[in-house]
């Protein structure tokens, strides 16, 4: 039941993300911790913006403490990546973060952080499930403990904001005039790009920075089908840039001044050319299966070497501890840098973007048509199609130990089932593969024309079916 996917364990409240399976998942990990001799060191936990979020991470910071874990607990609703950074400051062992990211409300989840402030590595993951696994096969009931009365709180937005504008340009960022909106989608960011304004003069609408656990009934993922107030708010300021961020903070989708929705693959491409035209830095691009040939295009133009990675931050994060990488990015709106934590952060992201904007004087839009011009136009899509667990996992299992040789009517050029099963045809690919947190298929694809995008994705689907 309780299973770290590609970025964390998550479930559905009072099902099977219980009180009782948090202070077991605490638990294992103070054993972890006990067990590496880094008591001392200490654990910081935070939490989110979602039901109960905060009454979970009491209770995981209770555990770590009574186990005799230095525990370090926020004060208040915080992003992600402001956890993360917390860990480094603070020099501590690990970090917990009480989130369910960008999953639909009745979810919430816990994140483990590496000492070094980024997503767990698969090998800290696999050695945490080896202290958890034991402790859920015993079927015991971990009560709750108490609160030590020195338990020590922590005010994360000062430091974090600190370490945000150490990343950006000051003067050209005080230098933009236009109109911004940013829709924090009643996730852990609220307040934090408004504040963030301040410091550069800023014009900036911020959207949805109420408290609402509910997310006023729409998924904190900020893809397009979530996005129509962002949308509407740009029409009505005349805005120039609009930017959203997910459920904790960590993930970055854009739309352009016309409405025009910016996915994460033409984000990371635009900061590729950005951070190489006009801040001179270098180094490698890793990306995750699941990302346009756009990203590779780009990369090619500036000889930049490539990294393909499986799906998960994780991995990218792992590549950054050992490579001289530039840009880390995923499908779903995850992109790091150098010259920061391994770490996503959709708040810098989203300044940063505001910055090239007011570098190259050029909406988001005509950044992309121009790429484009250049390198070629490709168009993404996803479908998530929902299944039950035994059919998703007979279907996945049909696709790696065989995959299709034919697709559409189209011969199967090559085929990746690293992760997932993606199928190469002569002009798109399609990839299938099946959710870590979520009963659900996952349906990618891309092609040179949005016509020839729909009908493989449809194919895609009708094949997921059976």
């Amino acid at each position: 039941m309780i299973r770290f996917g590609t970025d964390g364990w998550r479930g559905i409240i009072s099902e099977d993300y219980t009180f009782n399976n948090v202070r077991l998942v605490a638990e294992g990990i103070a054993n972890y911790i006990n067990d590496r001799k880094e008591t001392d060191k200490g654990i910081v936990v935070g939490y989110d913006a979602r039901f109960l979020s905060a009454e979970y991470a009491a209770e995981c910071a209770a555990v770590l403490a009574n186990h005799g874990v230095k525990v370090w607990l926020a004060d208040s609703i915080m992003p992600t990546p402001a956890l993360s950074w917390q860990v480094k400051d603070y020099a501590a062992a690990g970090g917990v973060m009480i989130t369910a990211s960008h999953n639909p409300a009745i979810y919430n989840g816990f994140k483990f952080k590496a000492s070094y402030g980024g997503s767990a590595s698969p090998e800290i993951i696999a050695e945490l499930e080896k202290y958890i696994r034991p402790l859920e096969a015993s079927g015991r009931i971990f009560p709750k403990v108490a609160m030590p009365q020195d338990m020590e709180y922590f005010a994360p937005r000062a430091s974090y904001l600190e370490h945000v504008k150490a990343m950006l340009n000051h003067d050209t960022l005080a230098g933009f005039k236009g109109k911004i909106v940013f829709d924090v989608m009643h996730g852990a960011a609220m307040s934090y790009p408004s504040e963030l304004g301040k410091s550069y003069g800023l014009d900036i609408v911020e959207l949805h920075n109420e408290y609402n656990p509910s997310f006023g009934g729409i998924n904190p993922e900020p893809i397009e089908k979530n996005l129509d107030s962002l949308r509407k708010a740009m029409k009505e300021h005349n805005a120039y840039i609009g930017l959203a961020t997910d459920g904790d903070g960590d993930r970055i989708g854009a739309m352009d001044a016309d409405g025009c929705f910016i996915n994460p693959h033409q984000i990371i491409a635009l900061l590729i050319k950005y951070l190489v035209e006009q801040r001179g830095w270098s180094g490698g691009v890793a990306q995750t299966l699941t990302v346009s040939e756009l990203v590779k295009r780009v990369a090619q133009k500036y000889g930049l070497k490539l990294y393909e990675t499986p799906v998960g931050f994780k991995y990218i994060t792992t590549l950054m501890q050992s490579e001289d990488i530039l840009i880390g990015g995923e499908e779903s709106g995850g992109i790091g840098l150098k010259n920061y934590i391994p770490e996503r952060d959709g708040v810098m992201l989203g300044f940063l973007l505001i910055e090239m904007v007011a570098a190259y004087g050029k909406t988001l839009g005509q950044l992309l048509s121009e790429m484009m011009e250049e390198l070629g136009w490709y168009y993404y899509d996803r479908e998530d199609l929902h299944l039950e667990i035994e059919k998703k996992e007979k279907l996945m299992k049909a696709m790696t130990d065989n995959p299709p040789q034919m697709m559409d009517e189209s011969k199967v050029l090559s085929c990746n089932i690293s992760d997932g099963c993606k199928l190469y045809l002569e002009d798109c690919w399609v990839m299938f593969r099946a959710s870590g947190t979520e009963p659900v298929v996952r349906i990618y694809a891309e092609a040179n024309t949005p016509q020839r995008l729909r009908e493989i994705l449809d194919k895609g689907l009708a094949y997921a079916k059976g």
